[in-house]
């Protein structure tokens, strides 16, 4: 399962920031899945990073537009995809609860999904910041 680690950092604090929160809501998610925990707590877990997830895209694509990103509209439709795969997930659990099958998917929509979204899409975004005044929130 992979954790946030300092090869993921864009360069821009408080992008990293929470992108570190998003890596440590998603252990403590997967772990409590693996470790069989009520569906009450999972559950909880899958709001809150779906929530948080929401959250830190806005703040994104808000950044994107007010700095004019040449690569906004690609950047906001990978958040979509995201964003749909894993309220499917999410209904997925609602109706039928914890499962190994449903474990191993969040893993890889969660891990795989951050870790080449943060390595290649959000660098290239920190790229075309760099230098530039960003407020952040």
């Amino acid at each position: 399962m992979p954790t946030w680690n300092p090869t993921l950092a864009v360069g821009v604090n408080a992008i990293d920031a929470q992108h570190k929160e998003l890596f440590g809501r998603a252990d403590a998610l997967l772990e409590a899945m693996k470790q069989g925990r009520s569906g009450d707590e999972v559950l909880k877990l899958l709001a809150f990073l779906d929530d948080y997830c929401s959250r830190h895209f806005a703040c994104e694509e808000k950044v994107m537009r007010e700095q004019r990103y040449a690569g906004y509209d690609e950047h906001v439709a990978q958040h979509a995809i995201f964003v749909k795969q894993f309220q499917d997930l999410v209904a997925q659990f609602r109706a039928r609860g914890q499962s190994p099958v449903l474990t191993i998917g969040l893993q890889k929509l969660i891990c795989g999904w951050l870790v080449q979204h943060i390595g290649a899409v959000d660098k290239k975004l920190a790229g075309a910041l760099a230098g530039k005044e960003v407020r952040f929130v």
